[in-house]
């Protein structure tokens, strides 16, 4: 039986074209739900890591008389890739106050890279495997966060509160602080003069800003507060 050759070339596109139908599996859903790197940037991730893999494989072969030829170490651009791959996830990546946005579409990326070198590499079926498990992951995952998880999580936040009162009142403030807050990260106690005493705390608490206005009511000589959300 005779063996058909298939041209490397028909291999370079073969192994291309997949890695842009493998990554759009996980890229049309980050277009759906919005977010910041689309269906675009996760095909060109994909592409990108699978056209660096081909040419760490087939592009740095040299030839040794007729039929011998030696090939570099072709890991050394693969490895890059997967760090160059953090620079653009970081980009995704944003902060708003205290809550953090994008690290999910960063790590989405990174496994379009790895797509992408799976299919650059010919390992067809963990390349299809990769993906269609990222989309489960994004998509099923997401449902469970939403109609389980997300009911069951306790969430906190940090407040940072000022106070201003006089110095007989020192031990109750410092017992309200204690009685009242899940963790207390800062507590600093400065006086002013003879009889005023400044209070400052940061405090991690699910009570909301009415909760904590109706905890400080109750003392006596409060002179003035402020509360205010609390972002390190």
């Amino acid at each position: 039986m005779e063996v058909v050759e298939i041209d490397v070339n028909v291999i370079i596109l073969f192994r291309i074209i997949l890695a842009v139908i493998l990554a759009f599996i996980p890229g049309i859903e980050r277009e759906l739900t919005g977010k910041f790197a689309g269906l675009r940037t996760h095909i060109l991730v994909s592409v990108g890591a699978c056209v660096f893999t081909i040419l760490s494989i087939y592009g740095f072969q040299m030839k040794i008389g007729a039929e011998v030829l030696v090939q570099n170490d072709p890991a050394r651009i693969a490895a890059q890739v997967i760090t160059g791959i953090g620079f653009i996830g970081a980009g995704t990546v944003m902060r708003h106050g205290s809550n953090v946005f994008g690290i999910t579409t960063a790590a989405t990326l990174w496994m379009c890279a790895a797509i992408g070198m799976s299919c650059g590499c010919g390992e067809y079926m963990t390349a299809l495997i990769a993906s269609v498990a990222t989309l489960i992951v994004l998509i099923l995952i997401r449902r469970l966060e939403k109609n389980f998880l997300s009911k069951r999580k306790i969430f906190y936040t940090l407040y940072e509160i000022t106070l201003l009162a006089t110095i007989d009142e020192c031990d109750s403030i410092q017992a309200i602080f204690e009685n009242n807050f899940h963790k207390i990260f800062k507590f600093n106690k400065k006086l002013l003069n003879h009889k005023d005493l400044r209070f400052s705390a940061v405090v991690s608490t699910k009570k909301s800003l009415k909760d904590l206005n109706e905890i400080f009511k109750q003392i006596q000589n409060l002179q003035s507060i402020e509360i205010r959300e609390y972002y390190d």
